[in-house]
């Protein structure tokens, strides 16, 4: 009875495994993730791996195997919980270290993102100042330019204020030859 639920426990837990479809032992120990399988099951994945560089190789047929090849070579059923236990921890090693590697490539694509927009705003707040700049000094210039105006438009004033006072005393005694109307000019 004891065997049988432990055989009904193998394949409750191999067809869950089967079901999440997730990272295979090998994917783990890139990343950086500890394993802890049995020296017997890493040489099957690296062997299974070997046999077929090129083949897509199915991370829950390696996990499976691996569970199975565990479990045959169990010699007691405390032997075989021991196993599934390293196998589990070794599968949840997996799980957390392909998570982990998904969410950093997540926030690397992010961060790139940031990076680019940040370079963007950096180049448009210059091209922008640069054009504040030419504005401020054409600004100055304009400034400078209708300064000289208004005086040279006072000078013209006083100038032309001179000549009518002038003109207003030279009255009727002026020298204009022939017949004119004072009230003309």
């Amino acid at each position: 009875m004891t065997s049988s639920m432990a055989e009904e426990d193998l394949q409750s837990v191999l067809e869950q495994m089967l079901q999440l479809r997730l990272d295979s032992p090998q994917d783990s120990s890139d990343d950086g993730g500890v394993t802890a399988l049995p020296d017997g099951a890493t040489d099957q994945v690296q062997a299974q791996s070997a046999a077929a560089p090129g083949a897509a190789v199915n991370p829950s047929v390696e996990w499976a195997e691996i569970i199975v090849s565990e479990m045959m070579s169990a010699t007691s059923l405390d032997d075989g919980r021991s196993r599934a236990v390293r196998i589990l921890e070794a599968f949840g090693a997996s799980v957390i270290g392909s998570r982990a590697a998904k969410m950093m490539g997540d926030k690397d694509r992010e961060l790139g993102a940031a990076l680019r927009q940040n370079t963007i705003l950096k180049r448009a707040v210059i091209v922008q100042h640069r054009r504040q700049l030419e504005g401020e000094g054409k600004t100055k210039e304009l400034q400078g330019m209708v300064a000289e105006y208004r005086e040279k438009v006072r000078q013209l004033e006083i100038s032309n204020y001179a000549l009518s006072m002038h003109l207003r005393n030279a009255g009727p005694e002026s020298s204009v030859p022939g017949p004119y109307h004072p009230e003309v000019f």
